[in-house]
């Protein structure tokens, strides 16, 4: 199956297409790729959800998604992610291809058109967005930025990151900060908006069985030409500094123990495959390190794994213990990565690590957005990987090499979240 999406560049951005009989839906992600920053990442975040609100010509939220679901139950969504030190802000549109459907429409065109207005022509009142829908959508805002503090597992993981890269701007929380909404106004918030939409680095991918033809045209019709950022979405994060430790109290009855390690490997690196192999040994499956040493037989951990950051270079280490087991589960966890650097990994660990990856790979073959996900993570890294060749690398990776990439992990960060001294562990937070 070919994984080629085709690239024309036109005024203001970027097409990639993959045109594929494979799908039975068009799958369109449209970009704005723009720098990660402290400032700016709150309204940043919070911008796709305004411009979502409504368009000139569509002026409220309801109109447009009706527009969107009178074309045989097409759909848009919104949303901003991090990708290393830049922050995408991604628009999903889903359409039926045009020979699922009796009358057999194209639909691309509309749905394009529509996209556009959202993109291009948002509803602007006097100098800036409406107040009251940007405050309406602050309030959810909020509530995006509350619900990660309310999940204790997601919670330690931005805290751990936070005091890892304490002083950048990659240490701030994916929605930003609660504090920073009172300071953006309808006006604010526009400006920010242009300063995006003229300088920001913009993709359009579209994915299915699709025309080419018009999704060029749509792009290069509204498409600005101007100067844009060219920005990479960063190096593997390196340091030389003891390790962080830092230990904080919360009213809750299950411990989150959470550890940062710099692997100096990413995405763009040769040995990143066999960087993917060590997460796995180490902490990626149930059949892992982590997972049999801490959980099953040592019985101290409600759960264990670990998490490769491919962006930044960075591995995490994240387990839910009783508080009062902290240091049998760090000396345990200590263990499992010096055997890694040792090499000392058993034939079923690499053969089902080896296989369960390369079944994540298969797995993303058969999703336009995984498919477009990872072709956007080549172009920010210059380096492109498609699911095929990560399973053809993985097939040549040898536990040599794992070991190899093991021998340079050091341990940066420590963060253990404590229950309140008299909290009885539990398995459920409180």
């Amino acid at each position: 199956m070919s994984e080629e999406f085709e690239t024309t560049t036109v005024p203001g951005g970027q097409v990639h297409l993959w045109s594929t009989s494979r799908f039975h839906t068009i799958t369109m992600v449209a970009y704005w790729v723009w720098p990660l920053e402290r400032e700016t990442v709150t309204a940043a975040t919070l911008l796709p959800h305004v411009l979502l609100r409504g368009t000139r010509n569509l002026p409220e939220f309801d109109d447009l998604q009706n527009a969107f679901s009178d074309l045989y139950g097409a759909s848009i969504q919104a949303d901003a992610k991090r990708k290393g030190d830049l922050v995408t802000l991604e628009f999903v549109v889903q359409v039926p291809a045009g020979q699922r459907i009796t009358e057999g429409l194209d639909l691309t065109r509309p749905a394009l058109e529509l996209l556009g207005q959202v993109l291009w022509d948002p509803l602007v009142v006097g100098d800036g967005f409406e107040e009251d829908r940007v405050h309406r959508e602050k309030e959810q805002h909020r509530k995006r930025i509350a619900s990660l503090m309310d999940d204790k597992m997601l919670y330690a993981a931005q805290r751990c990151t936070a005091e890892m890269f304490a002083g950048q701007a990659y240490a701030a929380p994916r929605y930003g900060f609660e504090e920073d909404l009172a300071q953006i106004s309808g006006a604010s918030l526009y400006a920010l908006y242009e300063q995006i939409r003229d300088g920001g680095s913009f993709h359009l991918f579209v994915a299915g069985p699709v025309d080419p033809d018009p999704v060029v045209a749509f792009a290069a019709k509204w498409g600005r030409a101007g100067v844009r950022g060219d920005w990479s979405a960063g190096e593997p994060f390196m340091a030389d500094r003891p390790v962080k430790m830092v230990e904080e109290v919360m009213d809750i009855q299950q411990g989150k123990l959470n550890i940062g390690y710099r692997t100096g490997s990413g995405w763009r690196d040769q040995d990143f495959p066999a960087m993917m192999m060590y997460n796995g040994v180490l902490g990626g499956f149930p059949h892992s390190k982590l997972f049999i040493n801490v959980r099953e037989r040592a019985n101290l951990a409600y759960y264990a794994s670990s998490r490769l950051d491919a962006h930044k270079g960075v591995l995490y280490v994240m387990t839910g213990i009783p508080s009062d087991h902290r240091d049998t589960v760090m000396e345990i966890v200590d263990r499992q990565v010096e055997a890694m650097a040792r090499g000392e990994i058993n034939d079923e660990e690499w053969t089902w690590t080896r296989i369960g990856l390369q079944n994540q790979y298969r797995e993303l073959q058969d999703s336009p957005y995984g498919m477009i996900d990872m072709r956007l993570a080549g172009i920010l890294h210059g380096v492109s990987r498609s699911p095929g060749e990560m399973i053809k690398a993985l097939d040549a990776v040898t536990e040599e090499e794992v070991a190899a990439v093991g021998r340079r992990v050091q341990k940066d960060t420590v963060y253990f979240l404590r229950g309140k001294e008299g909290t009885e562990d539990a398995g459920t937070e409180v």
